[in-house]
Formats: C-alpha cells, structure tokens, sequence
C-alpha cells in the first residue's frame, strides 16, 4: 500500500474533530552487472550513538484561528512529541508536571520501537516531530474529559475537561494509554483510512496489542478479557454487518479506551491471530497493514499448518552465495529473515533489485496491464533520477524497498557501519523524496553476516532474499526462454523471485514477464507485493 496523507483539515475545530464514537474507538555509482555474487569478509562490529538533528522546533503554532505556545518539558527539547497550549492561557502546573514525566516515556517508547517519525537521522532529513495540541474545553461540549482529532503537518488536537481529567486518581494512567494510543493512530492514518467498522476494529486492536506490549502493567487502563460464547456472539454479528450492512456501530459506545469492552476484545482477537499466523509481525511493525488483511480471522482460530523449513527451489552456480547458506540463515532467523513466504498460500511476490532505471518503466507497464502488484529493492544512489517512476510504483502499491546506497558488498562492513553508510542513507533518502522510509532490505549479492542480521532486527529492518533465482543478472543465462524457465519449473507455494530492473540490459527481463504472469495465474496463483505476502509492513 502506497503512502496517502489521511489527515484531516479544515478551518474550524468543530468541523474538524471527530467525534468521540468514531475517534477513540479506533486504536487505534556505477552499473553492477550482476546481481548475487559476491566474496564474503568479516570486519568487527562496533555500535555508535546517535545525535537527534531536530529541526528549529515552532514557538507558537496557529490553529483555527487560535494561536499555541510551546511548553518545553525540560531536557527534552529535541523529543520527537512537542507540546503546545493555548498562549492566553496557562497550563495547571500538576498537568504539566504529569507532561513532563510522560512525554519522554512516550516519546522513548516510539524511538524504540522504530517508528519513523522518532528516529535518529542524519542532519539532512527534518525529524517530522508531532505536535501535541492541547485544547481545554468545558463539559458543556459535550465531548467528554478526554478526545482527540488529527489536523495536517503532524499536529494531534488533545481536547480535555481540564477539572474532570486532574481530578481522576488515575489520570497519568489515563493520559499515557490514552495519548500512546492516538500517536500510534495517527501513524496507522498516514497509510489506511478508518472508513468503516470493521477498519476501526483492526486499528483498535493493533493499538491495544502496542500498548500491553510497551506499557508498564499499571499503566494500562483497558481490558480484553471476553467470554468465548460472547467473542462468538460478536464476530457473528460483525461478519453478518459486513455481509447484509447491519449496523455494528454499537460496539464503539463509550469515549475512553479504558471504557469500552466488546470492541477491545474483538480487535484484540483478530490482530493476536494475525500476529500467530505471519512470523516476524507485531504491533511495531504491522500498523500500516490493510484491514483486509485481517479479515480471515472472522471465520476463526488460526489453525494453519506453518512449513517446516525453508529452502532455494535453483541451485548453485559459481561466484554466487550458496543456496546451503540461505537456507541456514533463514533457519536461524525465523521472522527476521525471508527467503520465502512461511504459510501454504497459492501466492507469488515478484521481486527486483538494483535500479530504478530505464526499464523500470517497462516493467511497471506490464505489471499495470497485468494488474500485478510487485516489489523493488532500489539503491539509494538512484533515487533521486528517477523520483517519477518512484512515486509511481508507491502509487499502484508496490512495495520499494533498501538495496543499499550503492551496491556495496556489505561483508566488508561491521554491522553499525553497514547501517550508517548503506542502510540508514537509502532509508533517509527515500524519507527525503518520498515520506517513506522502508523496513526491507536485500543485501547485494545476497551477502549478510550473522550478526548484520541481528543489528538490522534491532533497528526494526527485516532482511528479504529469495527462493527462485531469474538468473537474469547472468549475462550467460538470462535469455529470455531461460528467465522464463527459472521461474516457471521452480513453482511452489509463497514463492519470491530475485529479477532485476537495472544493473546491465534488462530487457529479457522485461519481455519474459507476461509469460511468467500468464503461467502462475493459470494455476491460480495470486501476485502479490511483499508485505501482503508476510503480513509486516514495509514501511516505517
């Protein structure tokens, strides 16, 4: 799913808020020729600090005609979360004293979690820091001691009884789970809209599993607990509004998280199945996921058979990583490292590195015509010349993902340097052009240490190889017959591809694709991009 901007705008904070029963019940270099060879070195791993280069973070911010000043929470000047409070008026100092112990907990939490937004960058790329907009309002608005609505530009409107919220015995509670939920929303907002019941469902649960993973337990200010005849009753009833449109509305019907029951359990319920059934996901690395996604756990439990093992469908062939070691890493790294899908799904994910180039174009073309999603793993170094055919391939839903700055063997590198100079710089690049910064990463050559491997997993990056090779980066054995061979003599279940868009002349590759396409779907095949395919999110 590409990047789209679902925030709300508009000129007046009544029309721009949204009320309670919607909002808070959602938790919600040069050409390389060849593709896959390459010698292997080892270097030491060393791992450096960070320096957040936070742009001049705004004094005042105008909002509906209002105007906001910055409260500086101190020590925290460079947070990714700033706050803001109306300027003619002053912030209770418990409130603010509450702020000043929660926002860095917050904050902390998001950093480490990976969250894009939060991260440590280089000084080139603007942290996009949220902007907490605290509106104190009277109980004759009828919203409530607590609310929330999302305006442009990374600003989350927090609208509080100021009497009936300080009076609470559990307010820092309240405010931690509360304020967690709605940044990490507002997150899952830039990428899948909230447009009906059963999104809102999925975006509470992914929330509330994210926040009874981060948060402390007293902290935490809502339930799941549910009887089995009662979770029947309701997944019965959603399946039925989504079928014949009887209105579900009614399991959203109080303001808080903490306050609601049956819609916390079912959401809760469809993401742990989703979580059981796709290794590697959780709710760090899932928010952007499209609800269908989660759809098959109306019908129940998962009870799907996982495969035993993974494994290359080619064989060896000189001055290539070994088909044996691809297999051992991925053993080794359930979840963090693919080299194929791990369900028994009739499904395929094309994939292809290096560029984009000039055949990217033609490759997109028939992907379109075909109506095929894909994946790319581009270098960050090529960014820039083709932002066009970038933007896109984000717009028909391909996946584009890290093939390092320039296609450097990373085996020379230890891993923090393999992050800092391949890694992270094509991840800022993509966030500088694009507002994207991917999760992916196929090492050149299909070369990567052990330990890479791990450090990448901390940094919230998933390792992508593959279990059919195209041969197309073999200037040998890349007719277009031969492509064409690879691919279709290789079948099986959740397959990913290693195809190349740049490199050398990829126009075997391009011309082999409609066969290819043509052959899976004549056995019922499903072309779909990588995320889909594992159930994470590519992006940040």
């Amino acid at each position: 799913m590409g990047f789209r901007n679902r925030f709300f705008q508009s000129d007046k904070l009544a029309s721009l808020a949204r009320p309670c029963l919607l909002v808070l019940s959602v938790l919600l270099s040069s050409l390389v020729l060849v593709g896959c060879e390459g010698a292997s070195s080892t270097s030491t791993d060393e791992i450096t600090e960070g320096i957040v280069n936070q742009p001049t973070i705004a004094e005042s911010v105008n909002f509906t005609d209002n105007s906001y000043k910055l409260i500086t929470l101190t020590g925290y000047e460079q947070s990714a979360l700033q706050v803001y409070w109306p300027t003619d008026s002053v912030m209770p100092v418990i409130l603010q004293a509450d702020l000043q112990l929660l926002i860095p907990q917050i904050n902390t939490i998001f950093r480490q979690q990976n969250f894009a937004f939060s991260q440590l960058t280089k000084e080139a790329v603007a942290l996009r820091y949220k902007k907490l907009i605290f509106n104190p309002i009277t109980p004759a608005t009828g919203v409530g001691k607590l609310d929330f609505s999302f305006a442009s530009d990374g600003k989350i409107i927090v609208m509080l009884d100021v009497d009936a919220l300080l009076g609470d015995d559990n307010t820092k509670a309240l405010l931690s789970s509360e304020l967690t939920q709605i940044i990490y929303q507002s997150e899952r907002l830039n990428y899948q809209s909230e447009s009906s019941v059963f999104d809102r469902l999925v975006s509470r649960g992914l929330a509330l599993h994210f926040l009874k993973k981060n948060l402390p337990a007293n902290e935490i200010t809502f339930s799941v607990d549910i009887e089995e005849s009662e979770l029947s009753t309701v997944l019965a009833q959603v399946k039925s509004g989504l079928v014949d449109g009887v209105l579900i509305e009614n399991l959203f019907t109080q303001n808080l998280l903490s306050e609601q029951g049956k819609a916390n359990a079912l959401g809760y319920y469809l993401v742990r199945q989703h979580f059981s059934y796709y290794s590697g996901s959780n709710a760090s690395n899932s928010f952007s996921l499209a609800s269908r996604l989660f759809l098959p756990w109306l019908e129940g439990e998962n009870s799907a058979t996982r495969k035993t093992d993974q494994y290359v469908r080619t064989g060896n062939v000189a001055e290539q990583i070994s088909v044996e070691a691809l297999a051992r890493q991925a053993s080794l790294y359930l979840g963090s490292y693919f080299i194929e899908g791990l369900n028994h799904e009739k499904l395929i994910a094309l994939t292809f590195d290096d560029g984009p180039s000039q055949y990217t174009t033609q490759i997109l073309d028939v992907l379109a015509q075909a109506q095929v999603p894909a994946s790319f793993f581009w270098q960050g170094q090529n960014l820039a010349n083709y932002q066009g055919v970038v933007e896109r391939s984000i717009a028909a839903g391909h996946t584009v993902a890290n093939h390092s700055w320039d296609h450097a063997n990373g085996m020379s590198y230890s891993s923090d340097e393999l992050w800092q100079q391949q890694v992270v710089t094509t991840n800022d690049e993509f966030k500088q052009l694009f507002n994207i910064s991917p999760r992916f990463y196929r090492p050149p050559y299909g070369e990567i240490s052990d330990q890479q491997i791990e450090y990448l997993a901390s940094k919230g990056m998933k390792v992508m190889l593959w279990s059919v090779d195209s041969r197309d980066w073999n200037p040998e054995l890349n007719s277009i017959d031969k492509i064409e061979s690879e691919l279709i003599n290789n079948q099986h279940e959740e397959v990913i591809t290693l195809m190349h868009d740049a490199g050398g002349n990829r126009q075997n590759t391009v011309d082999a694709l409609p066969a290819i396409i043509a052959h899976y779907k004549s056995q019922g095949y499903r072309f779909v991009n990588l995320e889909t395919l594992l159930g994470i999110s590519d992006k940040h």
